[in-house]
């Protein structure tokens, strides 16, 4: 009876050896399952930003190209190099899309996600359909943008018109050749805020 027992003990012993090895290999195997799937996705991840990179710098030169068709003169667009330098632009533009690369649409309102601003001017006299002037409209693009794959790329650098008032009561935007100002209401914020952190 004695070494039933024992016996018994041993086989329980050993079930419960054969369960937790049983339990560590599926620990195992969904682990290296797991680091396969994490090493997939890090080289995809590597491989778009490598191609993001370089659709970046492409931008550069295809910017470059598109200012060479626009300040062609009549003449030299009737010549075979102007021909062939559209029919490069048009060629790269496609290779581009079929990358996942589109251009930002930069004209109606300034949305900050897509558009960067480099200016702010007063808007000319421009109504919606209530009949009030229209604010944050987009009056002219300085540098196209691009989104790849769904993602900003590049966001357009635009001009932003704002509805016409004095300067008095409005930020001033720093162009670089001007000095930043605020109105004092601003200034009254800014000056609390300080008191209150003394």
């Amino acid at each position: 009876m004695v070494k039933v027992k024992k016996e018994d003990t041993r086989i329980q012993e050993l079930e419960d050896k054969v369960t937790e090895l049983d339990a560590q290999l599926k620990r195992a195997v969904a682990d290296y399952q797991n680091l396969e799937r994490r090493i997939s996705e890090g080289r995809s991840e590597l491989s778009s930003w490598a191609s993001a990179e370089l659709i970046r710098k492409i931008l550069g030169v295809l910017d470059h190209l598109n200012q060479a068709t626009i300040g062609a003169s009549e003449e030299e667009k009737q010549s075979g190099w102007f021909r062939g330098v559209e029919l490069a632009v048009k060629e790269l533009n496609q290779v581009l899309s079929s990358e996942g690369l589109d251009e930002i649409p930069a004209d109606g309102v300034f949305d900050p996600s897509l558009h960067e601003a480099v200016d702010v001017q007063e808007m000319p006299p421009t109504l919606d359909s209530s009949g009030e002037p229209k604010d944050n409209m987009i009056l002219k693009v300085v540098r196209k943008g691009y989104n790849l794959n769904g993602r900003v790329l590049r966001p357009a650098q635009v001009v932003v018109g704002k509805k016409g008032s004095s300067k008095d009561t409005n930020p001033i935007v720093n162009t670089g050749t001007e000095e930043v100002g605020f109105d004092q209401a601003t200034m009254d914020e800014g000056e609390d805020m300080l008191k209150e952190e003394n």
